[in-house]
């Protein structure tokens, strides 16, 4: 099989710009007709986030660049085997003018699903087609996976400090451990039915996590578009039936109608599992209003849960970098409050809350320890304390 050798394309681009890339060379330099039909195309942002994908579609690919692409620079690269930035051409796309304005989408949303093997790929009317997850197995269940390579911005706390402070970084380790900083990242294999976003917001909880974020984002003015069969009324998420009639899909201690509406078939993936979260994942790529949405219910929500925790840990005057551990702990379920409250009392508490599951969670840890570090070398983390007075952080008296 030939190799491609050189590949050329624009350098600047804004939305909406209809952009061609051609291969140049290929090795050997006069390849089958067969080898030439089977180049693929493999469009990724700079950070690693798959933006478009295209199987054997020939040395010659053209798209017309989509809103999520706005303010990245992408990387464009034909390959036969496995696709390389060694063979690649870098396209800066221009920021959006407003980029916190709200893109309501014109007409109805039509979402093409494509199977290769287990991998499903969704697009979106007439955009490139995303990488919407592996289909595997987990124990007698199966579901969608994208972790590997989600599509779509990453979260960088930097550019949500002006906004909620230091909690924009106290949050980047668990959401480092959680997504690898992704917005979308996806899955519905396990008990949750889905589980959704950069802290990974599950849809078992009532009244928490997944229910209320996508309780939330259904007021944003997109929803309509991505979801129209879907309302809130009297503070819950209705299922607008043919009849025109609302069906509760979450109670405050139930949340199994919403999950079937994403996961009905639990043990394999169906049409509508996949549609549904295809939309899911392409609104919040697309929407600078629903990632904004995350980040705030994410922080107001562990804010809340650090000062309820707080009613049962030895948390008055605790260091920042011990309260996100115990938060991390927490979000995730790998300790109690008696496994904490004794892991405090230990003459490094630190080490001693990371070897709570740590066993079992080996790389979460080895995770959360190295982010946690690189905060506390940059002066992030360690100059505030817990203060149930001002029922957040607060440099200590004295300091």
């Amino acid at each position: 099989m030939a190799l491609v050798k050189t590949v050329k394309g624009p350098l600047t681009a804004k939305v909406g710009d209809r952009l061609t890339y051609q291969v140049t060379e290929f090795i050997p330099a006069s390849p089958s007709r067969a080898d030439i039909a089977a180049v693929s195309w493999l469009v990724k942002s700079e950070g690693g986030a798959a933006l478009a994908n295209m199987s054997e579609c020939g040395p010659e690919f053209t798209v017309t660049v989509p809103r999520t692409w706005a303010g990245q620079k992408v990387l464009a690269m034909p390959f036969m085997r496995a696709p390389s930035a060694a063979v690649s051409v870098t396209t800066e796309v221009a920021a959006d003018t407003a980029p916190l304005v709200t893109a309501v989408p014109a007409g109805e949303i039509k979402v093409r699903i494509e199977k290769d093997g287990k991998r499903q790929y969704a697009a979106v009317n007439d955009e490139p087609r995303f990488f919407l997850g592996n289909d595997v197995p987990y124990l007698s269940l199966r579901g969608l996976m994208n972790s590997a390579n989600p599509p779509g911005p990453r979260y960088a706390a930097e550019d949500f400090e002006a906004a909620h402070g230091d909690w924009a970084w106290y949050l980047l380790p668990t959401i480092t451990c959680e997504s690898n900083r992704s917005f979308t990242c996806l899955n519905t294999y396990d008990r949750a039915a889905v589980t959704f976003g950069h802290g990974q917001f599950a849809a078992h909880t009532a009244n928490d996590n997944f229910v209320v974020l996508f309780r939330q984002a259904l007021a944003l003015a997109p929803a309509a578009a991505y979801f129209p069969d879907l309302t809130v009324k009297g503070g819950r998420i209705q299922l607008i039936t043919e009849s025109g009639a609302l069906q509760p899909l979450e109670t405050a201690d139930d949340t199994r109608g919403l999950m079937r509406y994403f996961n009905s078939t639990p043990d394999s993936v169906d049409r509508d599992e996949s549609d549904r979260c295809a939309r899911l994942v392409h609104w919040c790529t697309s929407d600078p209003a629903f990632r904004h949405l995350q980040v705030s219910f994410f922080v107001n929500q562990q804010r809340g849960k650090l000062n309820l925790h707080a009613r049962k840990l030895p948390l008055e005057g605790l260091t920042d970098k011990l309260c996100i551990t115990v938060l991390d702990i927490l979000h995730q379920g790998r300790g109690t409050y008696a496994q904490i409250t004794a892991a405090l009392g230990k003459a490094d508490p630190f080490d001693a809350l990371l070897a709570l599951g740590g066993a079992t969670y080996k790389e979460r840890v080895a995770t959360l320890r190295q982010e946690i570090q690189k905060l506390e070398v940059r002066g992030i983390v360690g100059k505030k304390v817990f203060s149930k007075a001002a029922k957040d952080f607060a440099v200590p008296a004295g300091a």
